[in-house]
């Protein structure tokens, strides 16, 4: 009997790819004590990510999403996210 190979893993998507960019950035100690980030496209990104992104930051409780220009600030009160 023949054995099946493992299938190769599947490479992240683009918006994964968006996702864990924005995941180290928030995690990141200066974020964390400004409780903002400043998030900016890359030449490369999707616009649509973006607006995805952006879609579902918004309807988290105590997220706020501004569209400054090309960025995104995306500001956050701990009190608010936590309950």
């Amino acid at each position: 009997m023949a054995r099946k190979r493992p299938s190769s893993p599947t490479p992240p998507s683009s918006y994964e790819l968006l996702g864990q960019r924005v995941q180290r950035l928030v995690a990141s100690a200066n974020a964390r004590k400004q409780r903002q980030i400043e998030l900016t496209p890359e030449p490369d990104d999707s616009p649509e990510d973006w607006e995805r992104l952006a879609d579902e930051f918004a309807t988290l409780d105590g997220v706020e999403v501004t569209r400054t220009g090309e960025s995104y600030l995306v500001s956050w009160n701990p009190a608010e996210v936590d309950e």
